[in-house]
C-alpha cells in the first residue's frame, strides 16, 4: 500500500504525461513491492511560497507499512530526489520528501484493514 503524493507549483503541464506511471515503477522498484500496490498522487498548479519566491518546489510524502529507517529512507530520498529533479526540474533544495509509516490496522483496504487481509 505504499503510496507517493507530491503537491508541486508546476503546472500541470509542464508534468510528463508518462510522470505518474514512471515515478509508480520507480517506487515499486526501490521499495521492493509489486507494483499493483503502488498509488501515485500529484497534486500540480498550487500556490506555493519557498526562501522568499515562488520558483518551482514541491512536498512530498511517502506513506507505506514497512520498509523504512533510517539507512532505507536515505536510498528512497536520493532515487526520489533524482528522478523528480531530472523529470519535473525542480532542483533539489526546494523539494521536502516525508516518510510516513502506518500501522497495518490502520490502513483501510478492500472494506477491511491490511492487517486482517496479511494474518
Amino acid at each position: 500500500m505504499p503510496t507517493l503524493s507530491i503537491t508541486t507549483n508546476l503546472p500541470k503541464y509542464r508534468i510528463p504525461s508518462t510522470f505518474l506511471a514512471d515515478v509508480s515503477t520507480l517506487v515499486s522498484q526501490a521499495l521492493q513491492t509489486p507494483e499493483q500496490y503502488i498509488a501515485v498522487r500529484v497534486k500540480a498548479g498550487q500556490q506555493m511560497f519557498w526562501n522568499n519566491n515562488e520558483s518551482p518546489c514541491a512536498l512530498g510524502n511517502i506513506t507505506g507499512t514497512g520498509n523504512f529507517g533510517i539507512e532505507e529512507n536515505k536510498h528512497y530520498a536520493s532515487i526520489i530526489y533524482d528522478f523528480v529533479e531530472k523529470q519535473l526540474g525542480i532542483p533539489q533544495d526546494r523539494f521536502y520528501l516525508s516518510f510516513v509509516e502506518q500501522k497495518p490496522s490502520n490502513v483501510g483496504v478492500k472494506g477491511t484493514t491490511l492487517q486482517e487481509i496479511i494474518q
